[in-house]
């Protein structure tokens, strides 16, 4: 671009400075990236063998099924990470997108299960756990959905008596209702994970007919190591309905995105009446109209380079990583430390302002926990333990 004046030449030459200062810190800020799960490695585009589509407008309007009108899309690349994902969790015939992130996901699932009940004219009751993430109360305030709160056990995971006293609450005061649930595959804090089997069990105790049951697993962090664990269930094959994964968790794009999956045939009964937009020619079926097509190829991208054994080597090795850290804290007598088993979260005592700030540590309370990707390995975890280890001997 031409400057035609000194004051558009300083201006430009302002933000470029503005720019490699704030690319310093946040090159800074990666090595100590602790708190929350995302991976730093992956933010170079240079390796990602996508950085020339980087600079190409790339939208993927409305329905990934239907290219539309325009050219400009990366909607097969999306049909093929969708089908990836589907294999992972045995979904023959699927439908979703990808979404904005775990959030726009989990409002999906929750506008599915709304709408499913009211094309039945029943009254939709949202129910989820107190230690939900914080969307999911809100998704169920945008949508204007009757919420119901279940207590969680220590774990995080959700109380099975709980939700049978609230189930048995809303039948004994309306015949006709439908039940949207949210099963957390991975609570946020502490990694706890609700047992399908379990509210399964809850169902015929009651006599709930699965028609009157829709339920969703937000599976944000989880959504990509769950399938690997020895202790997994068949979700779709006993009820699920629909999950969201983020994308840029423990997959690992460039930037926030995340993935609704549900089948085709549950899709096809609840929005079959959805709107036809003409100067797209695509349905109107996605939260977001215009959606990122660059990230979609970017996830594309990944799930090639690494495959499924790729994920299960990093499930498993990250998992390892997250028990080495617990015992490495337990060790040493750190306060309040607690790991459940086939999970990658790590809770302890919350350490000194000083630790919060440098490591980037997630906090809730009087606790705090570390998240362990994949750029999380025992060398950054003997430097982690080393430097608790002496604020403890500091401050207490």
């Amino acid at each position: 671009m031409r400057i035609e004046t000194q004051a558009q030449y300083e201006a430009q030459t302002a933000a470029e400075i503005r720019l490699a200062e704030f690319l310093a810190e946040q090159i800074r800020n990666s090595v100590t990236y602790f708190g929350y799960p995302e991976i730093p490695q992956n933010n170079d585009l240079a390796i990602l063998g996508v950085s020339g589509l980087a600079k190409l407008h790339l939208n993927n309007a409305g329905d990934p099924s239907i290219h539309g009108n325009s050219k400009m899309h990366t909607k097969e690349f999306e049909k093929e990470v969708l089908a990836f994902v589907a294999d992972l969790y045995e979904l023959e015939n699927h439908w979703g997108y990808i979404t904005s992130g775990g959030t726009e996901g989990n409002l999906y699932g929750a506008y599915m299960g709304r709408d499913y009940f009211k094309l039945q004219n029943k009254e939709p009751y949202f129910l989820f756990s107190e230690s939900s993430h914080y969307s999911i109360p809100k998704n169920a305030h945008l949508l204007d959905i009757k919420q119901r709160k279940i207590k969680s056990q220590e774990s995080g995971e959700m109380s099975y008596n709980h939700l049978k006293d609230e189930i048995s609450e809303i039948h004994a005061t309306n015949s006709n209702y439908g039940l949207v649930i949210n099963l957390n595959i991975g609570t946020t804090m502490t990694g706890g994970m609700d047992q399908l089997s379990e509210v399964q069990k809850v169902f015929k105790e009651l006599g709930i007919k699965q028609e009157n049951v829709f339920l969703h697993a937000d599976a944000a962090l989880m959504g990509f190591i769950y399938p690997f664990l020895e202790s997994k269930e068949d979700l779709f094959q006993n009820g699920l309905s629909s999950i969201a994964i983020s994308g840029h968790k423990f997959p690992g794009t460039i930037h926030p995105c995340g993935i609704f999956l549900s089948s085709k045939e549950l899709q096809d009964k609840t929005f079959k009446n959805s709107s036809w937009v003409p100067y797209l020619e695509v349905h109107d079926t996605t939260i977001s109209g215009s959606r990122n097509g660059f990230l979609a190829i970017n996830f594309w991208y990944i799930i090639q380079k690494k495959g499924i054994e790729g994920f299960k080597r990093e499930a498993e090795t990250c998992i390892e990583n997250a028990n080495y850290l617990y015992e490495k804290l337990k060790s040493f007598n750190y306060p309040d430390v607690a790991f459940n088993p086939n999970q990658i979260i790590v809770t302890f005592q919350k350490p000194q302002d000083a630790i919060v700030k440098k490591y980037q540590l997630a906090t809730q309370e009087d606790k705090a926990h570390v998240v362990v990707m994949q750029h999380i390995n025992r060398h950054k975890i003997d430097e982690f333990c080393a430097v608790l280890r002496e604020s403890m001997e500091n401050r207490w």
